[in-house]
């Protein structure tokens, strides 16, 4: 095999970078940190390589006169049309190719785009059927809970009521607990949105002490918020705009309502309580 010239050696190392980036950095982040999506890169770390990666080979092939000659014979041949048999008919091809993908480039970016309507931007999306009819179990706690709680705890000698309230006042020191240790870094101790992590976010964290946040909805849906985080949000409407992780991986049923209750309790507010017609 002959020596290469330096522009087959230019089209190789760009194509060696666009590889990397949209390949082995993806899929190699995801086989290292064993996640299940590919890490998503930026089109600016895209732009930033094709630049450091073209300026490196500019000054590479400037920086002699024997380099710039070999990388420009190649293109000199073919633009003279020095070829011949197959290679003439490979040159003429590509010839007639750049006016028509310049053409359709211009039209491509002329041409008028239809588009479907934009949906309007609405403030709270629509809760799921599957949560809809859900209910904090721990809020109003029923008989049965109660009396679980009586035999679990050893309070067989107390007045249901007793140990109903015995069971409420547990149930909020452990939500306040799960909150404090899960929720605290972004939504702040007093539940304000002003946790140690808040100032990160290009949209800050929710404000639950505002009347316009949590108070508007019911208990179902903050559930299914915590529960399904940024990522179960439907697609219409978009975007939202929603840094919230995914707590089912981490967090179980029960706690995650034990943490709603006590979210509420901490922002001094009460969940929205649907109507129901008569």
């Amino acid at each position: 095999m002959g020596r290469r010239t330096p522009l087959f050696w230019a089209i190789l190392i760009l194509l060696g970078v666009y590889l990397l980036i949209r390949f082995v950095i993806p899929y190699g982040s995801m086989w290292i940190l064993g996640s299940s999506h590919p890490l998503f890169v930026p089109a600016t770390l895209m732009i930033m390589y094709f630049t450091v990666a073209s300026l490196s080979l500019a000054i590479h092939i400037t920086m002699s006169q024997e380099n710039t000659q070999a990388f420009l014979a190649p293109i000199i041949a073919f633009l003279k049309g020095e070829q011949s048999g197959n290679q003439q008919i490979i040159r003429l091809l590509v010839l007639m190719m750049v006016p028509l993908l310049v053409g359709w480039g211009t039209y491509s970016f002329v041409m008028p785009k239809v588009q479907t309507p934009t949906g309007l931007r609405i403030q709270h999306p629509t809760i799921p059927s599957q949560y809809e009819g859900l209910t904090n179990p721990f809020r109003n706690p029923d008989e049965a809970l109660i009396r679980q709680f009586m035999v679990k705890e050893g309070l067989e000698g107390r007045s249901l009521e007793e140990v109903k309230a015995q069971f409420i006042q547990n149930t909020m020191q452990e939500g306040r607990a799960l909150y404090q240790q899960n929720c605290r870094p972004c939504h702040g101790s007093k539940a304000d949105g002003n946790g140690p992590m808040a100032g990160g976010f290009r949209l800050r964290p929710a404000n639950f002490t505002d009347p316009g946040t949590i108070a508007t909805v019911v208990e179902p849906y903050v559930f299914w918020r915590v529960r399904e985080g940024g990522r179960g949000l439907p697609a219409e409407s978009t975007p939202w705009d929603s840094a919230m992780p995914t707590w089912k991986h981490e967090l179980t049923d029960e706690q995650i309502w034990k943490i709603i209750l006590a979210e509420y309790d901490t922002a001094g507010t009460e969940p929205r309580i649907p109507e129901r017609l008569e």
